[in-house]
């Protein structure tokens, strides 16, 4: 299983649920990864900055509003050979979940 794709992902945090698409890039031998998620319910299209990959783990920054409050989301999780993945994001003292599966 490769991260290069688009994956539909579920995001979990306290301020909202969002349903987003993902579309990632992955360079394997470098270790790095590249992409965007849009959101489905509004378009908005959200940056991956720092992707880093080690593996079936991935680790990376995303910047995403809430209104028209930006938070600064840095994300960790895993991807997995059944075509699913998970894991958490963080932005200040705010914390939520993601889990999805590969399109």
């Amino acid at each position: 299983m490769t991260l290069t794709g688009k994956w539909k992902i579920t995001a979990v945090t306290p301020l909202a649920s969002m349903n987003l698409i993902a579309d990632f890039v992955a360079d394997e031998a470098a270790g790095t990864f590249t992409g965007t998620a849009t959101n489905e319910a509004n378009g908005a299209v959200y940056q991956v900055a720092n992707g880093k990959l080690d593996g079936n783990a991935i680790d990376y920054d995303m910047i995403i509003r809430f209104g028209i409050i930006p938070f600064n989301f840095h994300l960790n999780g895993h991807f997995y050979e059944d075509g699913t993945c998970d894991g958490v994001g963080k932005a200040a003292k705010m914390q939520g979940t993601y889990k999805g599966y590969k399109l």
